[in-house]
């Protein structure tokens, strides 16, 4: 609950400085794209930790961005280090804005805050100087008033890097800004 309150508080400060209107709400809006500090697992017991800020165009395809990782073993840091997005984006899935179900409350939200499903390409550079390419996907609940996030769909963040899919949400929270 913390790290949701210091996410919203994060995406109040932004709504406060883009200041302005959303607008109707499409999938072919720009957003920025928060994630707070997040955890997930793969398969193998190893877990991978990231936060990132960035932004999104869907009509031009178009991203920036750039975040930290650390690839942990239990409490062992095995790599970290940052990473940036291509500036192409891969796939968005939008779920609408303005509303999120938590504990099965329905909660109201400021009508620019969204959800959906987005991929990224992203390059990290380890603090060793080692560089890979993978993908990072992030999963905001944000839905419309009345709706839903679709079944199935988990907040959170899932990596597919050097030969690990990182696909089990552990801990954090994101969020989609639309932007005016």
């Amino acid at each position: 609950m913390k790290r949701t309150a210091a996410l919203l508080s994060a995406a109040f400060a932004i709504t406060a400085i883009a200041a302005g209107s959303a607008g109707s709400a499409t999938s072919k809006s720009s957003f920025a794209v928060l994630v707070a500090p997040t955890t997930t697992a793969a398969s193998n017991g190893l877990t991978i930790q990231t936060e990132m800020t960035g932004s999104f165009n869907v009509a031009a395809k178009t991203a920036s961005g750039d975040g930290t990782y650390s690839l942990m073993a239990g409490s062992t840091v095995l790599d970290s280090g940052t990473f940036t997005l291509d500036p192409r984006l891969v796939t968005f899935q939008f779920y609408g804005c303005g509303e999120v179900t938590m504990e099965g409350e329905r909660i109201p939200l400021p009508p620019d805050f969204c959800g959906g499903r987005v991929t990224f390409v992203v390059h990290a550079t380890s603090s060793t100087g080692a560089q890979h390419d993978g993908l990072l996907e992030v999963n905001c609940q944000i839905h419309d008033p009345g709706g839903q996030a679709p079944p199935g769909t988990s907040e959170g963040v899932k990596v597919n890097a050097r030969g690990i899919n990182f696909n089990k949400h552990v801990t954090g929270d994101n969020l989609l800004q639309m932007l005016p």
